[in-house]
């Protein structure tokens, strides 16, 4: 026995297989019965119950066809082919002869009365007899075959989804994970400074910033939801770092509706149109910055938006850098989640340059995790 062959296991048993077998060999049956009771044959459920012993070697034969046909699957078309037919017409003819020489036994020795038309066994009626089981064994492995293309379907389907959304999982993750080596060396920096000048109390509010931030960006599932409040603390932790780096050269706000607090969003789905906004506006700008973080129902959407103030940067030149990894990981959160009820518009404004994430509020559930006093509050700072 080769290596292939004896790795192979037939499959066990499975209820969506033997069902739809039992299903179309009971209906055969069930009619051969009406149809006996209609010529007079036999009083109804008679011929059914003396059927019993051909339904379960039908059945049997149905589904040992069936697993041949699996056991052959992976080869050739020509080696594959020949053998089901030979098996398919010697089962067609095994259950004709089991029918007409178990049924001419019933008659002998249980209803006599059978035997006007079970002992007439000539070629004619073992043709009839024949077709009648070949039909019934080609639709009931037609059926089992159509059914393992579905499920086949269904489980290609299944495995791209679970595919895409792992895809999905491992991008938002490695966006989370992949802080800024500018951002931390800055924060570093800044930190440093503070503690050099003696400004401890700064240097200590910063550190906290950081921890904050840390605790919020790396110690959560990236692909779980969270409370607004929750997403709009880590926000501020992060622009709470970059005010103590770029001084009265940064302006910062960030509102947040009290009536959205609780509303469940992905996770991290801000930060990265923050961090847009200040590599791109604020650390270009030659004057005073300003960022502004805003979160707010708007009819039936939750509106998300982040908008900063060119001042006399190079905003020409960030149209074009900000269509980043960040964003398109968004975008596909945004569609693999809520299909074409979320979007997400990044282009100038009159106050500078503005990103808007607008998400249905019908699709969001509360969040389970309260939220804090303090996140609950609308938040409005300026450093």
């Amino acid at each position: 026995m080769s290596g292939g062959a004896a790795a192979w296991k037939a499959p066990p048993l499975q209820r969506t297989v033997v069902a739809p077998v039992l299903v179309v060999w009971g209906f055969g049956y069930l009619l051969v019965d009406i149809i006996a009771y209609l010529l007079g044959r036999s009083v109804p459920g008679l011929n059914l119950l003396a059927s019993v012993p051909l339904f379960a070697l039908g059945v049997s034969q149905t589904l040992a066809l069936h697993y041949a046909r699996a056991r052959l699957r992976r080869q050739p078309s020509w080696l594959r082919w020949p053998p089901q037919a030979v098996a398919l017409l010697a089962a067609t003819a095994v259950q004709a002869a089991f029918d007409l020489y178990w049924l001419r036994w019933v008659s002998l020795y249980f209803i006599p009365e059978w035997q006007v038309w079970t002992l007439n066994i000539n070629l004619q009626r073992l043709t009839t007899v024949g077709i009648l089981y070949l039909w019934t064994f080609c639709l009931s492995l037609t059926l089992l075959w159509a059914m393992h293309v579905r499920g086949a379907a269904h489980s290609a389907a299944a495995r791209a989804a679970a595919a895409e959304a792992a895809a999905a999982r491992s991008e938002a993750a490695a966006l989370r994970l992949q802080l800024n080596p500018h951002f931390m060396f800055n924060a570093l920096n800044s930190l440093s400074s503070l503690v050099l000048i003696d400004r401890k109390d700064e240097a200590e509010e910063m550190i906290m910033r950081l921890c904050e931030f840390l605790r919020g960006s790396l110690g959560t599932d990236p692909m779980a939801d969270v409370p607004v409040a929750q997403e709009i603390e880590v926000i501020r932790a992060y622009l709470g770092i970059e005010s103590a780096r770029f001084g009265k050269n940064l302006r910062v706000s960030v509102a947040m509706d009290p009536a959205v607090a609780q509303v469940a969003v992905p996770n991290f789905i801000l930060q990265p149109l923050v961090e847009n906004a200040i590599k791109h506006g604020v650390a270009r700008s030659r004057g005073v910055s300003s960022v502004t973080v805003d979160a707010r129902a708007d009819s039936e959407d939750l509106v998300l938006s982040v908008v900063n103030s060119l001042g006399e940067s190079l905003g020409e030149r960030t149209s074009q850098d900000r269509q980043g990894i960040g964003l398109h990981i968004i975008r596909q959160r945004l569609a693999i989640r809520f299909a074409e009820r979320a979007s997400l518009e990044v282009g100038p404004c009159t106050e500078g340059y503005r990103a808007v994430i607008r998400l249905p509020l019908d699709q969001m559930q509360p969040a389970s995790r309260p939220a804090s006093v303090s996140q609950a509050r609308h938040i409005a700072t300026a450093a």
